[in-house]
């Protein structure tokens, strides 16, 4: 089994291979590696589309699983094990994507470890946000394009977005909010990488251009009144506050 992609969360960890299988290893305090892989059934999306589907991307949240697939079908599954407690298989619910122009369609989804966010990036590189989002709406409500950056990745804290541009260059989405779930705007961080990702509290780590390993360290200023935050989709590099740990 050859993996291409994993999401993690407190309890399992999916992992997807080159053929869009997956498998799920159930995870606990006491065996945080697991024990094995449990291939999932994914025979239900196949009555979706009246066809094999070959999923591209999964993300899993405390509860919640979202995944795309590669005709940029979205889905939707509550549940992070391979079976629920009365041993049913938990259903998929099939998400109306964005409307987009043809040829253009979602590649990935990547929500929060606390399932309130979820952002998606299509086959262009533009940055979508989901939103109404909530506990009694946890399919949301509608998408909405967040623009300003061309972006090959991002990942998702509990509280905020960050992403990898084309280019390898890194940015933060600010003022992610429940009630502001697409935030207010972009702002680069130093340095370049070929890769991320980022725990629940937001600790960023980075696979730097020659393959080191980088954590970035922030200082969390007490909050205080200030002048209106840059608007709409602008990058700014200004006011640097942390910086990256070479590990």
């Amino acid at each position: 089994m050859e993996l291409t992609h994993l999401s993690a969360c407190r309890d399992a960890l999916w992992g997807l291979d080159t053929h869009g299988r997956v498998s799920i290893r159930t995870l606990s305090p006491s065996c945080p590696f697991g024990l094995h892989w449990t291939p999932l059934d994914l025979n239900q999306l196949g009555t979706y589309l009246k066809g094999s589907v070959r999923l591209v991307s999964v993300s899993c949240g405390s509860q919640n699983v979202w995944a795309v697939d590669s005709r940029g079908t979205v889905y939707f599954r509550v549940g992070t094990q391979p079976l629920n407690p009365s041993m049913m298989l938990p259903a998929w619910i099939n998400i109306e994507p964005p409307v987009q122009p043809i040829g253009v369609q979602l590649v990935r989804v990547q929500t929060s470890p606390n399932d309130r966010l979820l952002w998606a990036l299509d086959n262009r590189g533009s940055v979508l946000v989901r939103t109404g989002l909530s506990e009694e709406m946890p399919v949301g409500t509608a998408w909405e394009l967040v623009p300003g950056l061309t972006v090959s990745q991002l990942v998702l804290s509990s509280r905020t977005v960050w992403v990898r541009c084309a280019n390898g260059d890194l940015a933060r989405r600010y003022g992610v909010s429940d009630r502001n779930p697409a935030g207010d705007y972009w702002k680069k961080i130093p340095g370049q990488a070929t890769g991320l990702t980022v725990t629940p509290e937001d600790e960023l780590w980075a696979v730097t251009l020659i393959g080191g390993l980088s954590r970035r360290l922030t200082k969390l200023l007490p909050q205080t009144p200030c002048r209106p935050a840059p608007s709409g989709s602008s990058l700014s590099g200004d006011d640097v506050d942390d910086e990256w740990e070479l590990i």
